[in-house]
């Protein structure tokens, strides 16, 4: 019973001053948003397989592999929710040590915008990933940089570094399952038809995942996706997220 009253602790003291941070440091406070900014309302499923190539080459076994094919959608039309985008990720990472992990990945978007024709987006990206436990505590860094391409209208490439922290804690009266809450700030690096140059767009996240056995792995949560916007007409998105795991 003081064990888990020491993890509740614990969880709370960690969760209250990062959430507070996020949403009012980094992340406009709704309240105080300024008119300009749209509040909507969406959803982001997502089905992740993932494994590596010992089966190929046990030499192989640091080679990582990972599939994610992921939908959204916001209610931002008079007619209510509507499909917004459709992404597949293709990643291969190789391990470096028990912490360090890099891979290269690509994505197509399948993009709807509100009121405009559909197009397709080719996006390239490379990542670092460092993983390290502090007590009872998991703790992710995600460094990302991305190179977004339009497959119809050309014009230059949009380079946008981001930087995912995120921390995680076991819950004691379940096994299997953990609470989690990070923040990922997006930026680019130059003029380009996506997004504004320099800070674009802040993501605050939290929710609980459950490992239910070695291969299968859920995660249910929320997003508050801030987008500062070329137009001026910013965006603040609340989003329920959900996904699935398998691991071969």
């Amino acid at each position: 019973m003081n064990k888990i009253k020491h993890t509740i602790l614990l969880s709370s003291l960690l969760t209250l001053p990062i959430s507070g941070f996020a949403a009012e440091a980094i992340i406009p406070p709704i309240s105080n948003a300024p008119a300009s900014t749209n509040n909507v309302f969406g959803v982001w499923g997502s089905v992740t397989l993932k494994g590596d190539f010992k089966a190929v080459s046990p030499s192989l076994e640091k080679f990582h592999w990972q599939i994610m094919n992921q939908t959204r959608t916001r209610d931002d039309s008079d007619q209510g929710t509507r499909f917004t985008e459709n992404l597949l990720f293709t990643q291969i990472g190789y391990q470096l040590n028990k912490h360090a992990s890099i891979w290269l990945g690509y994505v197509h978007d399948w993009i709807a915008p509100l009121n405009k024709t559909t197009l397709n987006e080719n996006r390239i990206y490379q990542d670092f990933v460092w993983k390290q436990s502090f007590g009872e505590f998991n703790f992710t860094s995600r460094t990302r940089m991305d190179e977004r391409m339009h497959l119809r209208t050309g014009g230059p490439n949009a380079y946008r570094p981001r930087q995912l922290l995120k921390i995680s804690h076991a819950l004691p009266f379940a096994d299997g399952l953990s609470a989690y809450i990070g923040d990922e700030v997006l930026f680019y690096l130059n003029k380009n038809h996506f997004g504004k140059q320099g800070f674009s767009e802040n993501r605050i996240f939290t929710g609980l995942s459950y490992q239910a056995n070695q291969k299968v792995g859920l995660k249910l949560g929320y997003m508050g996706q801030y987008v500062d916007t070329i137009s001026g007409s910013n965006l603040f998105t609340h989003n329920i997220q959900a996904d699935i795991s398998y691991k071969f």
